[in-house]
């Protein structure tokens, strides 16, 4: 299988090529400098975190022994990492190490969060990390090989603000990616239903889309560009090129 990096510029239509890299990534994120920040597949020996940079790739931070599993840049340019310890993911144990950690600017370690006051694991598998205006971590969490799971919202200091494993009309939700809005309203990918679910900062659901009303399939990550547009990226069936869908988002979600 081949993998590439692509940067380019969205067009009305089409995708303007810029650059193309062959990287096997397995999740990057941009700093404020827009410098690309990322990791290689997890089943690689060595997988740090890379930046890409006009000076070329470097390494900038090596988690080692743990491993990386999701990689984000909050506001405050601080880099927040999802990691776990070596060996299979799951199933999961009473040893397993799953550890949200945020690093400074300079990628020093400053907040590693794991487990609650009590002393209970906050993570399974936090295979995705964003964050709103108030530096809220909204974390997808999954708990099992068959990736269903939950969505957590993490304050700093280890605080679970909400658990949100869907509506009761859905058996289970399988979470992929979380976006989020300038209202700071989250949107939640799930795969098993193909559906994104619209949260509030406290957990509740304000709305539910199935996207094969919107002749989607495939759905594997979402995004908001900066004209506040969804990207929704689709894998291809077997050997067809896959897509990204440019979904405009309702404006009580966005203002």
């Amino acid at each position: 299988m081949e993998y590439k990096f692509i940067k380019g510029k969205l067009l009305k239509a089409s995708i303007r090529i810029l650059e193309t890299y062959d990287l096997p990534m397995f999740d990057f994120t941009l700093n404020k400098n827009d410098e690309v920040l990322f990791t290689n597949l997890s089943s690689e020996e060595e997988s740090p975190v890379r930046m890409l940079s006009s000076g070329g790739i470097n390494i900038v931070l090596d988690p080692k022994p743990m491993r990386l599993l999701a990689l984000h840049v909050n506001k405050e340019n601080e880099l927040i990492c999802g990691l776990r310890e070596a060996g299979p993911p799951f199933p999961i144990h009473d040893f397993s190490v799953r550890q949200i950690a945020i690093f400074d600017i300079d990628y020093r370690r400053k907040v590693t969060l794991e487990s609650d006051i009590k002393g209970r694991k906050l993570f399974s598998y936090p295979s995705c990390i964003r964050t709103d205006s108030k530096n809220v971590m909204y974390i997808v969490d999954s708990e099992n090989s068959d990736w269903i799971g939950k969505l957590l919202a993490v304050a700093r200091t280890g605080c679970v603000k909400f658990s949100y494993k869907g509506p009761p009309s859905l058996e289970e939700v399988r979470p992929k990616a979380v976006s989020i809005t300038p209202k700071d309203n989250i949107i939640l990918m799930d795969s098993i239903n193909n559906a994104l679910h619209v949260l509030n900062t406290k957990g509740i659901l304000l709305a539910l889309q199935f996207l094969d009303e919107l002749d989607i399939e495939n759905a594997i990550t979402i995004c908001i560009d900066y004209e506040g547009f969804l990207l929704i990226g689709c894998a291809g069936h077997n050997t067809e090129n896959g897509k990204i869908h440019v979904v405009k988002i309702a404006e009580h979600f966005m203002l």
